[in-house]
């Protein structure tokens, strides 16, 4: 396999000691991945990110030194994001959260799964394990499979945030600031799924993949904008009526 570069964009606000276990879980994907020629180039974005988060992230055991450092004071989960995609030179981008976990082949099976697919498409994990405040597990949908069905949009988000694509996806489509507690919009993950549906891209799954999600009681942006009742801000996956 010849050689490809990956920036696993992670980012960062208040996780604390939740942070270590992340970048562990990442760093072991990462070993894996370089073992059969996938280097995966950590982006660490802090987003006022409190003075614990900052200590254990610049101080990791797991950090080879190949890592970049961006600090940002944005106070959104799409601007941290595009913060960190910006600096990246790499073939591909990954997006990942600060304190949840991933699968072992993570990286190398992402990759993987590109070689057989069109460079337009976003790939995610394809199961979902959740723990913390509740646990549970879901399969993704496949967008090429018989369970995706694009009207469904309307109502939910079938991908979680975790997304791997060329570099180029992330650049045609930035993510959308939402900043939910004062625009009543939210969910700017679903908004990018539905952005980049409507551009063209075909969202797929990585086959064999986990991606291990905590469900914070407090502090999580999901739970947050859910208890705001927030929406979705307007997208033109539906700005013609295309619902059939």
């Amino acid at each position: 396999m010849n050689s490809v570069s990956v920036g696993a964009v992670i980012t960062f606000h208040k996780e604390g000691i939740f942070a270590h276990s992340a970048l562990r879980s990442y760093a072991l994907a990462r070993q894996i991945a370089a073992d059969e020629g996938v280097d995966v180039r950590f982006v660490l974005v802090l987003d006022n990110a409190d003075e614990e988060t900052r200590r254990i992230v610049k101080a990791h055991p797991d950090l080879n030194g190949s890592e970049q450092l961006v600090e940002v004071s944005v106070g959104d989960a799409a601007l941290a994001r595009n913060a960190g995609i910006v600096v990246c030179d790499t073939d591909f981008i990954c997006t990942l959260d600060g304190d949840d976990l991933i699968s072992r082949r993570y990286f190398a099976d992402h990759y993987k799964a590109t070689l057989s697919l069109d460079e337009n498409v976003i790939l995610h994990p394809e199961l979902v394990v959740s723990f913390g405040m509740y646990n549970a597990f879901n399969w993704q949908v496949d967008q090429a499979g018989p369970y995706f069905d694009r009207n469904s949009m309307l109502t939910i988000n079938p991908w979680i945030s975790a997304a791997f694509a060329r570099r180029k996806v992330f650049e045609q489509t930035p993510y959308a600031p939402c900043f939910p507690t004062t625009t009543g919009f939210g969910y700017e993950d679903w908004y990018w799924n539905c952005e980049t549906l409507a551009k063209g891209n075909e969202h797929r799954l990585a086959w064999g993949t986990a991606y291990f999600y905590r469900r914070k009681f407090s502090g999580s942006v999901n739970e947050t904008s859910r208890s705001l009742n927030v929406v979705m801000p307007k997208t033109r996956l539906f700005a013609h009526s295309s619902l059939q």
